[in-house]
């Protein structure tokens, strides 16, 4: 699939515009490859994309609390990020956690696109009222006790997987090493894995022993 027309139809704050609307903005759309581990921009940085995950991977918006990386969201397939042009600061870094490829629309083109359709600018701001609360809960998350952290970002990563692009389209169960949990959470991955055993005692979360699929109740 051209990742180009996967953009334009998945990008969901264009939902609404026609073909036509869409196919304008087109020319000035650029698919780059990020490889793992690699910064996409950090906070405080002058943003000039709007970018969206196209294919696999994963996109970890992280900002540093009191020494400590906070994960503020974990993005996949057909979600959006970067500089939107509200006027609103880029306070969070964009690192990638797999291997991803990036649909990229330079910033000023974008504003044209939102200008010319003004709708868009609701759905932008849901989706950074969405990140704001995300973050918020993460903070609030600190002070709690290591489990409650680590049953919370379970949670927060099985809706992310079941209502992403392709979780949408494909049942696709959720997998995560406990070292990435520990990176996530900021957990040690010692007590990630003794609090991953207490939770499966305890019935709240399922492990498939073949699998590795992972389903929290």
């Amino acid at each position: 699939m051209d990742n180009t027309a996967f953009c334009l139809r998945n990008l969901n704050v264009t939902e609404g515009l026609t073909p036509m609307e869409l196919l304008k903005a087109a020319p000035q759309m650029k698919d780059e490859v990020f490889q793992s581990g690699a910064i996409v921009y950090n906070a405080g940085d002058e943003v000039p994309y709007v970018y969206v995950i196209t294919t696999g991977g994963e996109i970890e918006l992280i900002r540093e609390e009191n020494g400590k990386t906070v994960v503020i969201e974990t993005l996949l397939s057909g979600d959006v990020f970067g500089d939107f042009g509200l006027g609103l600061p880029v306070n969070h870094s964009a690192r990638v956690n797999k291997t991803v490829s990036l649909c990229k629309t330079p910033k000023n083109a974008f504003l044209d696109l939102v200008r010319a359709h003004p709708e868009m600018i609701f759905q932008l701001m849901q989706v950074m009222a969405k990140r704001t609360h995300a973050y918020e809960e993460k903070i609030a998350q600190l002070s709690r006790p290591a489990k409650d952290q680590l049953l919370a970002e379970l949670r927060s990563l099985q809706y992310k997987n079941k209502h992403s692009l392709v979780g949408r389209l494909f049942n696709i169960p959720l997998r995560i090493s406990h070292q990435k949990l520990s990176d996530k959470t900021g957990l040690n991955r010692v007590t990630v894995t003794k609090l991953m055993g207490e939770l499966r005692r305890e019935n709240k979360v399922l492990v498939d022993e073949g699998t590795g699929a992972i389903k929290v109740k």
